[in-house]
């Protein structure tokens, strides 16, 4: 009876660790399935200082899941077809995102199909005994550029504040800063995005780690986020200080940088040595949950429904890539002819010289055209810019991070003021975003938007959106920036002027929209 029993808990044994080695060779198959998703999340990790930690999380994912391994070991998975229909829409998240080239939105629907095959084989109670170590990887996505404009906006207001309570005399203008010692810049590196990032990180972790309570926790989480947000602005008040109570020989170098991270540093130590005097002495991972007893009859059922759940995943995840495969294998009929617009419209005619030395900067476009046109009735002259992409890839598209109206060789002009308006040319409607540019000697009203098949976007947002539709149902894969821009005189108020500005620039484009679009459409090979 004894040697029975034997037998049986061994066959047990040896079946959980088939269900255990089958899970695992799923998740590890995943990666060569995305293997372009998964490749441009290790090249960013290379790449960006910012990201570097994503070398870290799956080891540490399997740690936390090595830390479990008493637990899961006494438990049999048990699958859930139901989850099936997430790994469906997670799926064709992965296929819209891919389509239309948002890398963070490829690679988020990447971790969570990782996470829901995981979870469609191995079941409810497995999956929620690991729920974090799996949630963990999502860490691995570098994520958080969005974030860089406001954390700049605060870093910049908070600075200002902060100086002018000590009583220092300060001028700001956008994200320039004068002090009676120096001028400062609140440029990208300043936003704190990193200390959020890695404090983010380091918090969940020690939030996992220390606490039993999942309000303890997720307290502990909020704090790790405000924290390096208020730091920060601190941080940078700082800096400040130390160039100018130095004579702006102190912390104008790199030791600008070294003095922000040894201070985030401190910060860091301070949080997390307050958060281990609350710390619980048996925490959720200390591997003695009450997991209960299977029959060994189950186990056996359960074979059949594990190979089912392996083939079904399998089935429902590679079918995103073949798809994607098949729509960018259509063809595209690209003209060898240049971008040309007419030289002339019916009150503008084009001029050679240059009225000023800024442009928008654009990357991997196939045709870029830069003019100038003097109107006959004002003498207003309005610079155009477009870049075309005839067929958006990754790294040329239209909305891509290194699309900039504010680009670096430019860094004396400098952005005043953003909105979006609704213009209305040639009984049609669109969306533009109007910015005021602020050089050295003159101001410029410019307004931009984007192009894609025949729909018009004004942001990268709604530019993403639009590539979407026109992928999918009129097959188009070209787009286009584009960008005019005319001078702000300073002979009245500002707002007049401003309103003066924008009547020349609906005047130039009520006579020339209907040509830009025909000469886009004639170079990709779209013209009717």
């Amino acid at each position: 009876m004894t040697d029975h029993r034997s037998t049986a808990l061994s066959s047990q044994c040896d079946r959980e660790r088939l269900f255990l080695f089958l899970s695992l060779a799923l998740v590890v198959v995943m990666p060569a399935i995305f293997y372009s998703t998964a490749s441009s999340m290790f090249h960013t990790w290379v790449m960006s200082e910012t990201y570097t930690h994503g070398f870290l999380i799956l080891p540490i994912s399997i740690w936390l899941f090595w830390q479990r391994r008493s637990v899961l070991a006494r438990m049999t998975p048990a699958p859930n077809f139901y989850v099936l229909i997430l790994l469906l829409c997670a799926g064709v998240t992965w296929l819209l995102a891919d389509l239309v080239d948002v890398l963070v939105a490829q690679q988020l629907a990447f971790v969570a199909i990782l996470v829901l095959s995981f979870w469609t084989v191995m079941g409810n109670r497995i999956t929620a005994r690991v729920l974090f170590p799996l949630g963990f990887l999502f860490f691995a996505v570098p994520m958080g550029e969005s974030l860089i404009p406001p954390m700049r906006e605060y870093t910049a207001t908070v600075l200002v504040a902060l100086v002018k309570l000590v009583g220092i005399p300060v001028y700001r203008d956008g994200m320039f800063i004068s002090l009676p010692s120096g001028n400062w810049s609140v440029v990208e590196a300043c936003s704190g995005v990193r200390y959020i990032i890695a404090s983010v990180t380091l918090g969940s972790l020690f939030a996992y780690l220390s606490y039993n309570s999942i309000g303890k926790r997720l307290t502990f989480i909020v704090i790790s986020v405000l924290v390096p947000i208020v730091a920060n602005g601190l941080r940078a008040f700082m800096i400040v200080m130390l160039g100018h109570f130095s004579d702006m020989t102190i912390a104008v170098g790199v030791d600008h940088l070294i003095y922000g991270w040894l201070f985030f540093g401190l910060v860091m130590f301070i949080l997390f040595s307050i958060g281990l005097k609350w710390r619980d002495p048996e925490t959720a991972n200390s591997e003695k949950d009450d997991v209960g007893d299977e029959s060994s009859p189950l186990v056996v059922a359960s074979f059949g429904r594990i190979a089912s759940a392996v083939i079904s995943v399998l089935g429902v995840v590679a079918i995103w890539p073949l798809m994607s495969f098949a729509l960018n294998q259509q063809p595209t009929v690209v003209s060898e002819e240049p971008l040309l617009v007419p030289a002339s419209f019916q009150s503008w005619q084009t001029d050679s010289r240059s009225h000023w030395d800024w442009k928008p900067k654009t990357q991997g476009e196939d045709r870029l055209l830069v003019q100038t046109y003097l109107s006959a009735d004002d003498e207003r002259y309005v610079g155009l810019y477009l870049a075309q992409y005839i067929v958006q890839r990754q790294g040329k598209e239209v909305a891509n991070v290194q699309n900039r109206l504010d680009p670096r060789e430019f860094r004396h002009w400098r952005i005043a003021g953003q909105t979006t308006k609704e213009v209305a040319i040639s009984s049609q409607l669109i969306q533009i975003t109007e910015l005021v540019l602020k050089g050295p000697t003159q101001e410029l009203l410019v307004w931009h938007w984007y192009r894609v098949g025949d729909y018009y976007a004004k942001d990268k947002y709604s530019a993403k959106f639009s590539e979407a539709k026109a992928r999918l149902f009129d097959g188009r894969r070209d787009a286009a920036i584009i960008t005019i821009a005319t001078p702000i005189n300073g002979s009245r108020d500002l707002d007049q002027e401003i309103e003066a500005a924008g009547q020349s620039l609906a005047s130039f484009l009520a006579e020339s929209l209907s040509a830009l679009e025909y000469a886009l459409d004639k170079t990709a090979g779209n013209s009717r």
